[in-house]
């Protein structure tokens, strides 16, 4: 039984221009009323999806950085499930190859990884990665270059998450858009891509909404509150 939905923000509850969805909060607001916990999973900063959470009234805990940083909102407790040596070095290899490459304003304060503007492309970063012998992922989230070590994700967030719950992944349904968030939707026991999604988001689902963006959220929510009866 499903008791708890973890979803991504960007691209998923919002609109090409970051706007979130009015439909995605009401369905938000539903589900909490409804006694289904919502997580929010963000390649974002935590201090930014505490503030998503708070005013969507989210009250699961909270996952950030890809997966790197996890927060319990009961407890007040952050875990962090790694670092950005390795990244860092990464960063290195990449500007000895393509030169001077921009970090996003995010980046400097990630305690797990960094994100790059989308000057040069995930293939790009993960051949100079395979070449110098890194054990590093390079993946596009559409908003930016995420390098991270590939422990760092939100499948293994989502693990965490229902450790912290006292339940397992198969009681999770999630939802995300992106290539960062195939490893959660193959963690969840449930899981949905909306119609706007990368197809390895849609292929990694259990369901492809038919609506795109917050209304593929509402869509996702009302089918699982369907399945809780």
């Amino acid at each position: 039984m499903i008791r708890v939905f973890a979803v991504d923000i960007d691209g998923t509850m919002t609109s090409e221009d970051r706007r979130i969805d009015i439909a995605a909060i009401n369905a938000v607001r539903k589900a909490e009323a409804a006694g289904l916990p919502v997580v929010l999973s963000t390649g974002n900063l935590l201090a930014f999806a505490e503030g998503i959470a708070t005013m969507l009234g989210a009250s699961g805990p909270l996952i950030a950085e890809d997966g790197g940083v996890i927060l319990d909102p009961k407890s007040g407790q952050e875990y962090v499930l790694g670092d950005r040596v390795d990244a860092d070095r990464g960063l290195q290899a990449l500007e000895k190859k393509f030169g001077r490459l921009e970090q996003t304003r995010s980046s400097y304060h990630r305690l797990t990884g960094l994100t790059l503007a989308r000057t040069i492309t995930a293939e790009q970063a993960m051949d100079v990665f395979r070449r110098d012998g890194l054990d590093l992922v390079a993946v596009d989230s559409g908003f930016a270059i995420h390098i991270r070590s590939p422990a760092v994700n939100k499948g293994n967030a989502l693990r965490k998450v229902a450790s912290l719950l006292g339940i397992t992944t198969a009681d999770i349904a999630a939802m995300g858009d992106g290539t960062n968030d195939v490893e959660m939707l193959q963690t969840a026991g449930l899981s949905f891509a909306p119609a706007n999604a990368h197809e390895a988001a849609k292929k990694a689902s259990t369901y492809v909404t038919s609506s795109p963006d917050g209304r593929g959220v509402a869509e996702a929510i009302n089918k699982i509150l369907s399945l809780m009866g």
